[in-house]
């Protein structure tokens, strides 16, 4: 028998969620009705956030460079009006491109600092708070931060249309975000929300469609942003945006419930508890103790793989746009219908070996994993030899698993890890995820300038690398998985 502590918070799809009134057996069809919207309720908000949020990001940096050029650089408007991005640049104006390009990336490379390292931070108090207190309050207050990021966006943009200001004043757009825990808080929350919600049958599959509603919102926002920018300009766009989270922050506020039975949270001032460095402690403590057999390792094992994964795909995406122009002369246009091409298939290939591999032939969590990373290598091995641009695609397909790796690994750590510490082990997880970046980028942009002359795609082997360490790690987990089979935690890794 399984350890009490790490019984799935939900047995059975009929089990109440919280408070409310159990409906007696013998009315147990409509109790079934009112419980399943439940544990599928979450994934249009995350695609409704993921949506809006990606539509600003070409905006916000048009925004910014705009008024580099005519604030800091003194140029006219007439000038710097391509900046805008509605119009193409002249020969005039890419002169000056460089030097206004080379001021906007430092506000920019700050904003993207402040997205990831304090979040980071904040993540490290969330993930242990929520433990205690409850997964809906930290993601009401996401929301919350995300909207109200928006509404600044839309106050500045009106400022502009009356009178230029520094584009530094759109770092405040930021703030609510991070210091609501941004991405990084709000990625946690999810993955433990699904985690309390779903039974042990189901977590696995959870995990995937909670990730294709990201990867989706992702795709439509990123695709949307420049039709929607061009048909309504970038105010219209903000106000846009503010209220398709609006829109989110309300569902999640009415019709989602808290994931964690009411038994198991604690009470006491929630504002004062979140400030405890103690919390810190606590979670470092709970990530490095000794455990029954080697659930440890396999904590660990995974988080690394997850983190390495990645440090992989940011230092990728540092310089990827470059070498697909220097390789394969790739215009923005281009490079965006690659892009959305790559979710695309990572969605259809995750839904196929879902249906095909898990459901029909049975394959068990740890196996999918294995696939994942091995799809990974593949990808990265192809990406680096590519001479033609169709092998990019090539590299697409035989990396379209790729899309289970990330749930499959959070179903792992959902299965070792207790219920009252998944929380604090997902926080751990996702800071690491998210410092990652810190690192990854440096390294790849070195690489890449020191063989861009005469091997541009050397730095994918990198990824290979990176990608085969964490085949060996999930193998190594495997290997623990069989020969602990009769423990009821390794079977359901396994199952």
């Amino acid at each position: 028998m399984p350890r009490s502590d790490e019984d799935p918070i939900i047995g059975s799809d009929d089990e109440a969620l919280d408070t409310e009134v159990v409906v007696p057996p013998s009315n147990r069809t409509l109790s079934g009705w009112l419980k399943r919207p439940r544990s599928l309720i979450l994934e249009p908000a995350v695609f409704l956030v993921f949506f809006g949020r990606f539509l600003t990001d070409a905006v916000y940096q048009n925004q910014i460079l705009y008024q580099t050029c005519v604030t800091v650089m003194k140029y006219n408007a007439t000038e710097c009006e391509p900046f805008l991005g509605t119009n193409r640049a002249s020969d005039e104006v890419k002169k000056i491109e460089g030097q206004v390009q080379e001021y906007a990336s430092t506000i920019t490379m700050i904003s993207s600092m402040l997205e990831s390292t304090v979040p980071a931070i904040v993540s490290l108090f969330l993930g242990p708070w929520s433990d205690k207190f409850g997964r809906r309050p930290i993601l009401l207050s996401t929301f919350s931060g995300f909207f109200v990021s928006a509404i600044i966006l839309v106050v500045l943009t009106q400022i502009t249309m009356a009178t230029n200001i520094s584009p530094w004043w759109f770092l405040l757009s930021s703030a609510p975000s991070v210091f609501s825990g941004g991405t990084c808080a709000l990625i946690t929350i999810l993955y433990c929300h699904v985690s309390d919600v779903a039974t042990e049958e189901k977590r696995a599959m959870r995990m995937v469609t909670m990730e294709a509603a990201l990867g989706l919102g992702m795709m439509a926002g990123g695709v949307a942003s420049g039709y929607l920018y061009a048909a309504v300009g970038a105010s219209t766009l903000f106000i846009l945006v503010g209220s398709i989270i609006s829109i989110a922050l309300i569902y999640v506020y009415f019709f989602v419930p808290e994931s964690l039975k009411s038994e198991d949270l604690q009470t006491g001032s929630r504002i004062r508890e979140f400030f405890r460095l103690d919390l810190v402690k606590v979670l470092v403590k709970t990530c490095i103790r000794k455990r029954e057999n080697y659930d440890r390792a396999i904590i660990w094992f995974v988080m690394m793989s997850l983190t390495l994964c990645v440090f992989a795909m940011e230092g990728e995406n540092t310089v990827n746009y470059m070498f697909m122009r220097k390789q394969f002369d790739y215009t923005v246009q281009d490079y965006s219908v690659f892009n959305a091409a790559r979710v695309v298939i990572q969605v259809v290939g995750s839904t196929i070996a879902m249906i095909l591999l898990r459901r029909l032939l049975g394959l068990s969590t740890i196996m999918m994993t294995l696939l994942a990373f091995a799809c990974c290598v593949l990808e990265s091995t192809v990406r680096a030899t590519a001479v033609y641009r169709s092998e990019m695609y090539l590299a697409l397909i035989v990396g379209m698993m790729r899309g289970v790796m990330s749930p499959m690994c959070k179903a792992i750590l959902s299965h070792v890890t207790p219920s009252s510490e998944l929380g604090k082990i997902f926080s751990l997880t996702t800071s690491l995820q998210s410092i990652s970046p810190l690192g990854a980028a440096p390294l790849y942009t070195a690489v890449y300038q020191a063989t861009v002359n005469f091997y541009p795609g050397i730095f994918n082997f990198i990824s290979v690398g990176l990608y085969s360490l964490c085949y060996c790690m999930s193998a190594t987990v495997f290997g623990i998985q069989k020969s602990m089979g009769s423990n009821s935690v390794y079977q359901a890794i396994g199952s």
